[in-house]
């Protein structure tokens, strides 16, 4: 929600400040309910699954208008979330097909169509919130997280960040999950909602996310020393092949 800061070299290349997100986790860990929930809060936020979505769903098609006979562009789901959030549920789901056709959106921003004699570039400057399932129906710890979805590799490296939620057998927590629900349902038609009373409320949130988009923080010397070190070696680490535990680094990581 809060994303990075966008920037633009002397060249004119614009920079992507937008952050992409993967959730990949066991079955009913609430990663739906988490994109939902994403999806109502901000402002401009937009919700589809992989499974029953195109790639011009997704991304913008050509259509024959019906009175005036003219093609037009309707917007997909990237378009319509612009300056927002896309919420892509099921990701590893979608047929290689529709994997592809956001592969500009996720790292360039833009949508280019050329259809119908309409050539355009339109924006789709939003971060895209996704949530995948393990090939093996639970995350299996002993192998990689590269062999555990059903993800290309073009596609993890335009994620920046990937959550793996694991649904571990622990006594307190189980108990205190299922009070929970057992308290939703209880509760359910009546006015009693104290236990679903929030920690912050939602237009203070919101305020506080607001203004820290407002703020362009800089990489100070010994940070930027840092990172480089870091990212050379992860690079011989992948060289070398000794890093088994993620995907392969590449400069999107910085």
């Amino acid at each position: 929600m809060l994303g990075g800061v966008h920037k633009s070299t002397k060249e004119g290349i614009k920079l992507r400040g937008d952050v992409n997100v993967c959730l990949v986790g066991d079955p009913s860990t609430a990663k739906s309910q988490f994109l939902k929930f994403i999806h109502g809060f901000m402002p401009r936020g937009v919700y589809t699954s992989g499974k029953a979505s195109s790639a011009a769903g997704l991304t913008a098609s050509v259509v024959k208008d019906a009175e005036t006979g003219e093609f037009c562009v309707e917007a997909g789901a990237l378009m319509l979330a612009d300056n927002g959030i896309c919420c892509i549920d099921e990701f590893d789901k979608m047929d290689n097909t529709e994997q592809v056709a956001i592969h500009e959106a996720m790292e360039q921003q833009t949508i280019s169509i050329t259809k119908a004699g309409i050539h355009a570039t339109l924006n789709a400057r939003t971060s895209i919130l996704a949530a995948a399932n393990p090939i093996f129906g639970r995350y299996d710890r002993s192998k990689s997280l590269k062999a555990n979805v059903a993800i290309s590799p073009p596609i993890m490296s335009r994620f920046d960040l990937f959550f793996v939620v694991l649904d571990e057998c622990n006594p307190a927590t189980d108990q205190a999950i299922a009070k929970h629900i057992v308290g939703v349902h209880q509760s359910s038609g009546q006015n009693d909602n104290s236990h679903l009373k929030p920690y912050f409320e939602p237009a203070a949130l919101l305020q506080y996310i607001q203004y820290a988009k407002s703020i362009s923080p800089q990489i100070p010397e010994e940070s930027r020393r840092k990172l480089v070190t870091c990212y050379r070696s992860l690079r011989e680490n992948d060289h070398l092949g000794r890093n088994r535990t993620a995907y392969r680094i590449t400069v999107r990581q910085l």
